[in-house]
């Protein structure tokens, strides 16, 4: 039932701890300050997740006359084919960034398991460069829980997708918001 779901996604809400998602603002407000770009990146429902945060991010920065430098790295269908296919589909976040990533950008890394390892690879490549990484993360939030500057993790059940998710559309939709 609906009332059901409604209600873990309310209870799942209460184990958010807002300082971490006000450590996300913060690390949004810095690379914006920085001239930074911010990079967001997810896979299957995490992509849509991304995309529709830069969107907010951008457009709603450009209704208040500012800019932000934004770009979702799950949105280059082409890049990411070509990259899975010719090399491994665990580079096709990182082989986007190699080469332009600096040190005043951010990578936004939003995985529900936090155990993506194309995600991992693009943790580990912007910590080279010196870029700031963060992440909004579910489940126990795995390997980018630990390799992360800063996470939000939403304490779910390992098959709680779906509500894992929709929390995570909110806090972006609050972040977009507060940028």
């Amino acid at each position: 039932m609906f009332n059901s779901y409604s209600l873990r996604i309310s209870e799942l809400l209460k184990h958010v701890q807002n300082d971490a998602v006000e450590r996300l603002q913060a690390a949004i407000r810095n690379a914006i300050s920085e001239n930074g770009t911010i990079y967001v990146l997810g896979n299957g429902g995490s992509a849509t997740t991304a995309s529709h945060f830069v969107n907010d991010m951008r457009i709603i920065a450009q209704r208040r006359g500012l800019t932000v430098k934004a770009v979702s790295l799950s949105d280059n269908i082409a890049c990411i084919t070509a990259v899975g296919n010719d090399l491994s589909f665990n580079e096709i976040f990182k082989a986007q960034i190699v080469g332009i990533l600096k040190k005043e950008d951010l990578l936004f890394l939003i995985s529900v398991s936090g155990n993506s390892a194309n995600l991992i690879s693009a943790a580990h490549y912007a910590k080279e460069v010196g870029a700031g990484t963060v992440a909004l993360l579910g489940f126990d939030g795995g390997e980018l829980l630990k390799i992360s500057d800063f996470y939000c993790l939403v304490p779910s059940l390992d098959d709680e997708y779906g509500p894992t998710e929709d929390i995570h559309l909110s806090i972006c939709h609050f972040l977009a918001s507060s940028a």
